[in-house]
């Protein structure tokens, strides 16, 4: 015995379904570019360390399809970042080292490291659930464009 389930606009579902990545893509990408602004607006005091606010202005948002990168240019950001072991500092153009306040020159200080300060996780963290607001609203619209809504 055989049944047979006919499904009322099947094939109009399957040629939206064939269309989907051009339904997508650009729903999706404006959901990457919401993001960048969220990212931007906790990119901020609260979140960034902010000795003179050279890093926290350093950021910048590079756009590529269905990809964002926001990241800081400040080239001591890795430092602040992840922090740094105990190093020697050693003289570049000199022989000796000197800063106001020292008592006289020396030939090598031993810098004691420096602890990690973890701003792009804080970033993250304030901004993830945003974020995933705005792609779940374009998940939203792209089954409505499909489902022809």
């Amino acid at each position: 015995m055989d049944f047979t389930v006919e499904i009322a606009g099947i094939s109009a579902l399957i040629e939206r379904l064939q269309q989907s990545p051009s339904i997508a893509v650009p729903i999706l990408q404006r959901a990457v570019i919401a993001s960048s602004l969220i990212l931007a607006k906790n990119t901020d005091a609260q979140t960034v360390p902010l000795k003179t606010g050279f890093l926290v202005q350093s950021f910048r948002w590079l756009l590529g399809t269905l990809q964002g990168f926001w990241y800081p240019t400040a080239s001591y950001a890795r430092y602040v970042e992840f922090g740094t072991a105990p190093h020697v500092i050693l003289p570049k153009d000199k022989k000796a080292l000197y800063w106001p306040g020292a008592e006289h020159p020396v030939k090598r200080v031993n810098h004691p490291g420096t602890k990690a300060n973890p701003f792009m996780e804080r970033i993250l963290a304030a901004s993830t659930e945003e974020i995933n607001t705005a792609f779940d609203l374009a998940l939203d619209q792209i089954v409505a464009q499909i489902a022809n809504q």
